[in-house]
């Protein structure tokens, strides 16, 4: 018997969450879906192929090694990648037919050599800076580096992008500025007479929660894995989220009242209960901040996790009785009977954003289709 401790993809979902995304966008405003850091934690091999089914012709990535990932997994579709190029990675642009977004003349030069040398020319974005003081030209000097970068033989400018420091909160006065200060850079760049085919500012808050910036590309990521970045517009976004995390209880035991449970003993049982262990805990990427604030379903039921989680185990009270037994299903993130735990609900109990809740997971926990009957055998091509 293998390990009960997984992660379930649900495809329907995100194939559901791509077309709401989809539903909100102005005509002929395209998607650049966001798959970097395995998508999300997602799992590449699992969710790309409902993305191409989808006709998403275009993804992004963190790394060129993610890109390179991509190719190796049969994506012929356009990838860009979001943070500057490395210095030493140059090559690797050109290898994997990568698009790159471009800050700094000096590394758009070597990247221009690179490309030229072995006679091919790469796509390149230039990257403004509109407020999230992170990569990106100042919006004052994008003229210049977009005429010093759209004179280098072996570079093509088809692109221009910058990204939203705060579309995740409610309030959207400096969301407003940055598309206030991308907009003149705009201006400025077509007075100067260039034109892009593909200007993009927004990420999954920008389409969400943010008007007048869809320009002519977005890039959601958060979203499409079915998670509101604002965790107040969740339930009502309709979106669904896509990966269940659930285990099964290992064992139990009966204590009295007054014992400790796990690590520093600094839970102790009020009453008799019976505590189950759970095989998953922070080596798996459930958080050790969590200790004391989880909870899990065991049969639509609600259970508190006690005392800390240790790297491989969790332990449950699950009051006294017989009512959890070894082998029962246990959901950490998901759905039991009526009761749902969302990564919000996890991220809000250990002061974190959904995004790490996900992208914690380790590689020590399978992804799985779904509903799979043999959910270890997948490819592009199912």
């Amino acid at each position: 018997m293998i390990r009960p401790t997984h992660a379930r993809i649900d495809r329907e979902a995100l194939r559901a969450n791509i077309r709401l995304l989809r539903a909100r966008l102005e005509r002929n405003v395209r998607m650049m879906a966001i798959v970097k850091a395995d998508c999300y934690g997602h799992g590449v091999e699992h969710c790309v192929p409902v993305m191409l089914d989808e006709s998403i012709d275009i993804f992004g990535v963190a790394t060129v090694e993610e890109g390179a990932r991509l190719r190796d997994f049969g994506v012929r579709e356009r990838i860009v990648v979001l943070p500057p190029p490395l210095r030493g990675q140059f090559d690797r642009y050109v290898e994997h037919d990568l698009d790159a977004l471009v800050s700094d003349a000096a590394a758009a030069s070597a990247l221009a050599a690179v490309a030229e040398s072995q006679g091919r020319t790469l796509r390149v974005h230039i990257h403004i800076d509109t407020g999230m003081t992170r990569n990106g030209v100042a919006p004052e000097d994008a003229v210049e580096l977009t005429r010093s970068v759209a004179a280098m033989r072996g570079l093509d400018v088809i692109g221009v992008a910058s990204h939203f420091a705060t579309s995740d909160e409610v309030d959207g006065e400096f969301a407003r500025v940055q598309r206030e200060r991308f907009d003149g850079a705009l201006a400025a760049l077509a007075d100067a007479g260039f034109r892009f085919p593909e200007i993009h500012l927004s990420n999954s808050g920008g389409v969400l929660n943010v008007s007048g910036a869809q320009y002519t590309m977005v890039r959601p990521g958060l979203a499409l894995y079915g998670y509101h970045p604002t965790p107040e517009l969740q339930a009502a976004s309709g979106l669904r989220p896509v990966l269940s995390l659930v285990s099964a209880v290992g064992g139990t035991r009966a204590i009295d009242a007054g014992v400790p449970v796990s690590y520093g003993r600094l839970w102790r049982a009020p009453d008799p209960t019976t505590i189950a262990t759970l095989p998953v805990g922070y080596a798996d990427g459930l958080m050790r901040a969590l200790s004391g604030r989880l909870d899990v379903l065991i049969a639509g039921r609600r259970y508190a996790a006690v005392g800390r989680i240790s790297m491989d185990e969790t332990m449950i009270d699950v009051g006294p009785g017989p009512a959890v037994a070894p082998g029962d299903p246990v959901v950490i993130i998901g759905t039991s009977g009526d009761q749902s735990i969302t990564a919000w609900d996890l991220a809000l109990a250990a002061g974190t954003i959904p995004y790490e809740i996900c992208t914690n997971l380790s590689s020590r926990v399978p992804r799985r289709i779904a509903g799979a009957d043999d959910p270890s055998t997948h490819s592009r091509s199912q």
